[in-house]
């Protein structure tokens, strides 16, 4: 049990999501003049922290409520879109223009075309689309599949550790896209992205989702691939029974990121190559973390 010391108490993930908030306050301090509305911005934030930090308050007030237990475990996942989104708002403090000129200039030195147009140029059949749509929207299913499995499978103290390692890599790769502005082919190459095939379900979804969620940021490296990378290696070590579905998902997922423009092939190698990285610094930190308060 947690020692009840305290009824603010931050689990590892709070403490990396708090760290998050303050590294990229000061950012938005010392760049105030360079960010449109950031007064507005800033009180979003601290409203959204507050919310936060009562829900924190009112679990350890009521620890014997699983109940409590399990929406503060699983909230962090919600912040998720909000920080990505909000990548799009700090990625052009340090570089004024978007990266994707020397970006695209590189695909075609290592391929002499650009893979992302190719491959839906040649496979623009209504179906295999929308078998690509269905592979990037699973991206959002097994954020929340893998965590709520390694739960009902391993208990509290796994589920912890999972969401922590998912969540702070996410957070790293976000500072990435802050310092390192690619919007990627879907909006370098303007307008191609809807020559795509529409698909049956999950095309329009995935339209749906891209036009009022997506901004231009995150591309490189891709953290798409990255976390679907971690969340594979979370559901073969920590659960194993699923793991042949996720890997045939995991595929479609990474394939999907350059057939719908969302990545230049570089961002989907770049992700492989940070991958080992970011999963040995997240999981090290929660290593650590959690000596001085061990999980439920």
């Amino acid at each position: 049990m947690r020692k009840k010391n305290s009824y603010l108490k931050l689990w590892p993930v709070e403490i990396a999501l708090f760290v998050y908030f303050l590294v990229t306050f000061v950012l938005m301090a010392v760049c105030r003049t360079q960010l449109p509305d950031v007064l507005s911005h800033v009180t979003k934030r601290i409203l959204l922290l507050a919310v936060y930090f009562l829900i924190i308050y009112w679990q350890n007030k009521n620890r014997e409520v699983k109940s409590y237990y399990v929406l503060r475990l699983f909230i962090p996942l919600l912040l998720l879109p909000f920080l990505y989104k909000e990548t799009d708002y700090l990625n052009n403090l340090f570089f004024t223009e978007n990266l994707d000129p020397f970006f695209a200039r590189m695909e075609h030195a290592l391929f002499h075309t650009q893979p992302s147009l190719l491959f839906s140029e040649k496979f623009h059949v209504r179906w295999f689309s929308e078998l690509m749509y269905f592979g990037y929207f699973s991206y959002y299913l097994l954020i929340v599949f893998i965590p709520l499995n390694i739960y009902f499978k391993k208990g509290g103290s796994l589920a912890e550790r999972a969401v922590f390692i998912i969540i702070n890599s996410f957070l790293i790769y976000y500072l990435m896209f802050i310092l390192f502005p690619v919007a990627g082919p879907q909006f370098y190459y303007s307008g191609s992205a809807y020559t795509l095939p529409e698909g049956y379900f999950f095309g329009p979804l995935m339209k749906f989702i891209q036009q009022n969620g997506e901004g231009q940021t995150g591309a490189f490296p891709s953290s798409h691939v990255s976390i679907c990378l971690i969340l594979l290696y979370l559901c073969i070590t920590q659960t194993g029974k699923f793991w042949p579905m996720v890997f045939t998902v995991s595929v479609l997922l990474i394939l999907s990121t350059v057939y719908l423009k969302a990545h230049y092939v570089i961002d989907v190698l770049g992700a492989f190559l940070t991958t080992p990285v970011v999963y040995f610094i997240s999981s090290t930190l929660f290593n650590k973390m959690a000596k001085s308060d061990p999980p439920l």
